[in-house]
């Protein structure tokens, strides 16, 4: 007879650690050090700039690779070197609770030091960044996720960390100070001719063990971490004067002009002279689509996008800029317009890009449609107004947070979707993917997204896309308290005849259309990404909602 296993209760963790804010810092290498008092636990990670950080009087080396635990009622500054430019960090906040009822609450894997080990610093910094992508998300997988998520990062902390490790990482220990050793001597010597078999002999570590460790604690292999410097000191270089190109490579550690030029393109997206140019005032800039970034940062375009079903980007207010007929597809008409750059998106054909550059330097950007923040920051350093970027998007991220916690208070668990509707076709945007309007109401604004409508499973090509299609049968299943709709011209063989949807008995008996819970929003405002229309939408929301 065989014997059955004896149950056996599993024991949790004495303690529990819960993740309470998390935040991304900017640090301008001008401003003087500013003393701040820890009420929680915390945990600091590098994300830009060199320098000191000082802990309860002790200083350590602040840079990327670096991870700091600060305790509650401590005292905390950074002190950055003015050579490596601004810095950055993200700051984690969390508590302690006891794990079981009655427990005393004592955070026995809390690392008794400041700074911690933290390897491959890749690793812990994408976690890092998915838990500051995912702050606003509301729902309880999401939550959980999120929990989850945070766990994983202290397990990785609390395993290379403890006393029971700490014995066994002389040697990693020492290999950490030499890595680091070798980041600082890159910085200070960027201009000299450095290899990874010189910089690893200086660490005292084996090349091929260096370049592994190397990445790890960068994101990055020695070589391309190193060019990366020297572009970032071109840059400055660029925007010095008028010096030639040739002195500019010496100067910043490349062997020639040729080389420059093919590295910095490479990295940056346009050639050294181009980044030059686009940094004069009154540049003629023709950027379709991308106008709500070039407005944004102060400038105006010399012709701005229309569609011929679909029109202009009338909430940009650009009435006295005369139009562009992308629809037409005749790419040379652009130079009608004498522009000094030309801006694309990476969605057109081949022989369109070579149109536009037989006009004028020309860069193509990959279109990042869930993350408007870093194309906006991609397009101010082109034109060099990465300061006025960052503003905007402060500003932005300010009017947000106010719009949520309005929304949080009028609307707590009511649920919304969008539908953009056409003459043969309706999509469902859902909160997978966070394109366009649903980066904004699911993700800025924490509203609740209505579960997607699709009868039988749904295809495999469409897990985790930011909209799906939907038959008139499933729209009859939609649930949704709010509804926001936007109509698409571009079937439409008639006037109006995408909005025969509204005369269905399906769409009738939605409970936000018997509810008067439906809101008409402008097509191209909310089918573009900038953070114009993107504030825009948030009005919309704030008219309809709040």
């Amino acid at each position: 007879m065989k014997q059955q296993d004896t149950a056996i209760a599993l024991a949790g963790p004495a303690s529990f650690y819960t993740l309470e804010t998390i935040e991304r810092g900017g640090l301008p290498v001008s401003a003087p050090p500013v003393r701040h008092y820890a009420n929680s636990y915390m945990l600091l990670f590098a994300a830009g700039g060199t320098g000191f950080i000082h802990i309860e009087g002790e200083a350590f080396d602040f840079g990327i690779g670096k991870c700091f635990l600060i305790h509650p009622d401590s005292m905390w500054s950074i002190e950055l070197a003015a050579a490596y430019g601004d810095g950055a960090y993200y700051r984690l906040d969390f508590t302690i609770g006891a794990g079981h009822l009655g427990d005393q609450v004592t955070g026995g894997l809390l690392p008794h030091k400041n700074e911690l080990v933290c390897t491959p610093f890749a690793k812990a910094m994408e976690l890092v960044e998915q838990l500051y992508a995912s702050r606003h998300d509301s729902g309880e997988l999401r939550r959980f996720s999120r929990y989850v998520r945070f766990q994983e990062l202290l397990l990785m902390l609390f395993s290379q960390n403890t006393e029971d490790t700490v014995a066994n990482k002389k040697k990693a220990s020492t290999e950490q100070q030499g890595l680091a050793l070798s980041i600082q001597y890159i910085h200070e010597h960027y201009q000299d001719v450095l290899t990874v078999e010189g910089l690893s002999d200086m660490a005292g570590i084996e090349r091929w063990k260096y370049a592994r460790l190397f990445k790890g604690a960068t994101g990055e292999g020695p070589l391309h971490y190193l060019n990366s410097i020297r572009i970032d000191q071109a840059k400055k270089w660029l925007l010095k004067g008028e010096d030639n190109l040739s002195e500019i490579a010496l100067h910043t550690g490349f062997s020639n002009e040729y080389y420059f030029n093919r590295r910095f393109k490479q990295l940056v997206g346009i050639s050294p002279g181009q980044y030059r140019r686009s940094h004069r005032e009154q540049l003629r800039v023709v950027a379709p689509y991308l106008e709500d970034f070039i407005v944004a940062l102060g400038m105006l375009p010399v012709a701005q996008y229309s569609h011929a079903k679909w029109g202009k980007q009338d909430y940009l207010a650009l009435e006295q800029i005369p139009t562009f007929d992308e629809f037409s597809g005749d790419f040379s008409a652009l130079s009608h317009y004498a522009p000094d750059f030309i801006l694309l998106l990476d969605r057109y054909a081949q022989s369109q890009y070579t149109e536009c550059r037989q006009i004028s330097n020309t860069c193509v950007l990959s279109e990042l449609s869930e993350n408007w923040r870093t194309l906006l920051r991609t397009v101010a350093d082109y034109f060099g107004r990465v300061g006025q970027a960052e503003q905007v998007i402060a500003e932005y991220e300010k009017k947000a947070k106010a719009a949520r916690q309005t929304l949080r208070r009028s609307r707590q668990g009511e649920t919304v979707a969008f539908l953009r509707i056409s003459a043969d076709s309706i999509y469902q945007y859902t909160d997978r993917g966070r394109g366009f309007a649903a980066a904004v109401l699911y993700g800025d604004l924490g509203l609740c997204p209505s579960p997607a409508v699709q009868l039988g499973p749904i295809p495999s090509k469409t897990v985790g896309s930011r909209m799906i299609k939907v038959t008139l049968e499933e729209l009859a299943l939609l649930s949704a308290d709010h509804l926001f709709i936007t109509f698409d011209k571009w079937h439409s063989q008639a006037e109006g005849e995408e909005r025969r949807l509204l005369e269905q008995p399906e769409w009738r008996s939605l409970p936000a259309v018997q509810n008067s819970c439906v809101y008409e929003v402008d097509f191209l405002t909310w089918m573009n990404n900038g953070v114009i229309s993107n504030s825009k939408k948030i009005d919309d929301i704030l008219r309809a909602l709040a």
